[in-house]
């Protein structure tokens, strides 16, 4: 199948179509890239309010991801801060940080004393993370070549068949992988699981300076202003019937980190709508005007969607001082529903399978984002990395033709 002439058609200015053109940019292989909103990122959205940076749902970037590699080494990374390696576990009773102890030293021992948590899930996470950090990411996906579809357990079993107790799980792992896989379930495959503990173990969750979105406006900036588009729409949205996940996060001006520090905070009571709470400007001061904090909220998915989020500020605020045992003067800033959030219909590898035939065209014009590995950063990374070295090579072969 011949490529037609022209440059490569990049559909979408999300970090897939980004990641495309910069390496297609790098190749020096002519491309247009066309973003049908007015904004480069996709799903890492950021609004700017009166001094405070507002991500479109809680969001931080993986350091450890592979497919951040080379724009670390670029220096678009740059000036990213870490979140506190662990969270704090909020219960009727008071909370409780359990943070990684190879990190954060003598802050990791309160799992040692926190009723939810058997010394055996203490071991549990010593031995996960070992195992882990000896594997090479892609293998952690190896399954999912052979299995039938449908036959790999998912996270929560993996987890139960590792031996973690089931208040642990309850009160630690389901609600901080609900807040990455956005669904409560934790039926994601455990493969995914896996490669994301690997990752946090390696790493640091990160945030950008001025909000998520400062990643693919950097990137961007690197492009020839002359190739890429905003406001420019091709066709039918080519992502729009792609099933995704929801997820709602509002957003509260404090004049106080509430107590939580660097670190993200789990509802470990199983009731209420909070899922997680953070304060991002404690991490990144960019993310509040001086003198003020901003604390993020995030809702359990199952309540994400479910009424108007302007009419849930009052509630979710009053729940977020009983987890937190004390009153908060929070004032309600805004609150987003992403309802595209993460897209459900991959296949969880960990890169798009390679054409068995060398001389198979690549897709000429590009969807970005309609074909990804897996519902992860690095994923949509990888995806736009795949075309660009697949065009590069096609073109190649049509040259010495």
């Amino acid at each position: 199948m011949a490529l037609k002439k022209g440059p490569a058609s990049i559909i979408g200015g999300g970090m897939s179509g980004l990641s495309a053109a910069y390496k297609l940019e790098q190749f020096g292989i002519p491309y247009e890239l066309r973003e049908s909103s007015n904004q480069w990122g996709g799903k890492l959205r950021t609004t700017h309010l009166d001094g405070f940076s507002l991500d479109h749902g809680f969001q931080v970037i993986q350091s450890a991801y592979p497919g951040l590699t080379e724009y670390r080494q670029k220096g678009l990374l740059d000036g990213a801060l870490a979140f506190g390696s662990g969270a704090w576990l909020l219960t009727a009773t008071g909370k409780t940080l359990i943070a990684d102890p190879l990190k954060h030293g003598m802050k990791g021992i309160g799992a040692l004393f926190h009723p939810e948590i058997a010394m055996s899930d203490v071991w549990n996470i010593i031995t996960l993370r070992k195992k882990l950090l000896n594997t090479r990411p892609p293998d952690f996906f190896t399954p999912q070549l052979s299995s039938p579809p449908n036959t790999i357990p998912s996270t929560y079993e993996y987890l139960r068949s590792y031996g973690f107790t089931e208040p642990f799980i309850e009160a630690f792992l389901r609600p901080f992988f609900t807040g990455i896989f956005l669904e409560e379930a934790l039926q994601t495959p455990y493969s995914l699981f896996q490669f994301v503990f690997w990752a946090l173990a390696k790493g640091d969750a990160l945030l950008m300076p001025n909000g998520i979105q400062t990643l693919p406006l950097r990137i961007a900036e690197t492009l020839n202003p002359k190739n890429i588009f905003l406001n420019e729409t091709v066709g039918e949205n080519h992502q729009h019937h792609i099933p995704c996940r929801k997820t709602t996060t509002l957003y509260y001006a404090l004049n106080h980190d509430a107590g939580l520090g660097k670190f993200l905070a789990l509802n470990a009571t199983r009731m209420g709508k909070v899922n997680s709470i953070s304060v991002p400007s404690m991490v990144q001061p960019t993310y509040a005007p001086k003198g003020k904090h901003l604390l993020s909220v995030s809702l359990k998915p199952s309540f994400s969607g479910t009424q108007p989020i302007e009419s849930l500020s009052g509630e979710i605020k009053t729940e977020v001082e009983n987890l937190l045992h004390t009153p908060l003067n929070a004032e309600f800033i805004q609150a987003f529903d992403v309802t595209s959030a993460l897209p459900m219909n991959t296949p969880y590898l960990y890169s798009l399978p390679e054409p068995l035939e060398t001389d198979v065209a690549p897709p000429n014009p590009f969807m970005a984002g309609q074909n990804i590995a897996n519902p992860s950063l690095n994923a949509a990374i990888l995806s736009g990395f795949q075309f660009a070295e697949q065009f590069r090579c096609y073109r190649a072969q049509e040259s010495a033709l």
